[in-house]
């Protein structure tokens, strides 16, 4: 379990990273559709943030007790 949790921490870096890099290319192309992939990255980030952060928590709660 803590395993998955590093690997959720892992594709939300990735996924914050890539918001990070739709943000700053934007001027590429077209803004609304760079602005609605930055927002769907970040969603992704903070979501698999907190899937990770929950299992890394429990799986540690677990070998503790």
């Amino acid at each position: 379990m803590l395993i998955i949790g590093i690997l959720c921490l892992l594709v939300a870096v990735i996924s914050y990273l890539r918001y990070v890099n739709e943000k700053q290319n934007n001027t590429n192309k077209n803004k609304e559709d760079s602005k609605n992939e930055a927002k769907w990255q970040r969603s992704l980030a903070i979501i698999f943030l907190i899937l990770g952060l929950i299992l890394i928590i429990y799986a540690i709660a677990l070998h503790r007790f």
